[in-house]
């Protein structure tokens, strides 16, 4: 099947955390024009039983499926949307999604993180969901408690004097203009110079000005972090401030090596409760499907 710039990846495990996943593809696709892709991933058979057994392969995977649609029908209460589509793989958990998010075939994935980890269930530690983002060509939307609220009303952008911004604006334009969603614009800074003075208020207030061009609401904040470390400072922010998603990017460095997240963005993806949209800056510019 060939997929377009509007397909999304959504790992389902079979149990309540797959129905927080489910409601969060729910939730998106209100605005977006998304087609979801909802996979389940079975643990593949010993080399030589795959060698010999093509018809055990061939019922195991029509089992699952049937597994996974009873599930989905549920969920849905009736019958599942044309725009949803189900898919049951064979393989290692964690590889197949690694070179699912590097194949470039979606928009974005959707992993949930478990506090739970069952051997064979879809279940994903943050280990293993570190290790995705990390490989990843694609946005990964990691959801750690909760899905974000049915309408998107403020989303947050951790910023960097030291990092290009361009991906994470653009998604954020894209998220925004469909939802009317206010930007807040965090900046969290360990100089002891007047916040209003600095590069990184500077450089906000040109990004603040960008978006209201685009007609979307912007607020800008810039923190001072004292004795605190910068993550800590913005996980404190958003714990006052509510936001319903925050976008952010990978480390330039570690996006073009492909192998690691870096630090910031790391603590960001552990220690937030809303979901996170990480952009890698390897992915191609989705500047033609903004409004």
């Amino acid at each position: 099947m060939k997929h377009n710039l509007h397909d999304v990846l959504v790992l389902v495990p079979l149990s309540d955390e797959g129905k927080i996943v489910l409601k969060q593809a729910m939730y998106l696709q209100k605005f977006l024009p998304l087609r979801i892709f909802a996979l389940h991933i079975i643990p593949p058979l010993p080399f030589y039983k795959r060698l010999f057994s093509s018809g055990k392969i061939k019922t195991l995977n029509q089992q699952a499926h049937q597994e996974f649609s009873d599930f989905v029908k549920k969920f849905y209460q009736g019958p599942v949307p044309s725009n949803f589509i189900l898919k049951v793989e064979m393989g290692n958990l964690v590889h197949t999604l690694i070179n699912q998010a590097k194949s470039g075939d979606f928009h974005f994935m959707m992993l949930k993180r478990s506090e739970h980890k069952s051997e064979n269930s879809n279940h994903l530690g943050q280990t293993e969901i570190d290790k995705i983002i990390g490989h990843s060509f694609c946005p990964i939307l990691s959801i750690n408690k909760d899905s974000t609220p049915e309408q998107l009303s403020n989303i947050l952008i951790p910023i960097d004097i030291s990092e290009s911004t361009n991906k994470k604006l653009l998604w954020a334009s894209l998220f925004a203009s469909e939802t009317k969603a206010k930007i807040l614009i965090v900046s969290a800074l360990n100089i002891n110079i007047d916040e209003q003075k600095s590069l990184a208020a500077k450089n906000a207030e040109k990004i603040k000005k960008m978006l209201e061009e685009r007609g979307i609401d912007c607020e800008i904040e810039v923190l001072k972090v004292h004795n605190q470390v910068k993550h800590e400072v913005v996980l404190n922010y958003m714990t006052a401030k509510k936001p319903d998603m925050v976008i952010i990017r990978k480390h330039h460095i570690a996006s073009y090596a492909n192998n690691t997240i870096g630090d910031f963005a790391k603590e960001i993806i552990h220690g937030s409760e809303i979901p996170v949209f990480t952009v890698s800056q390897s992915q191609s510019d989705i500047e033609n499907i903004l409004p």
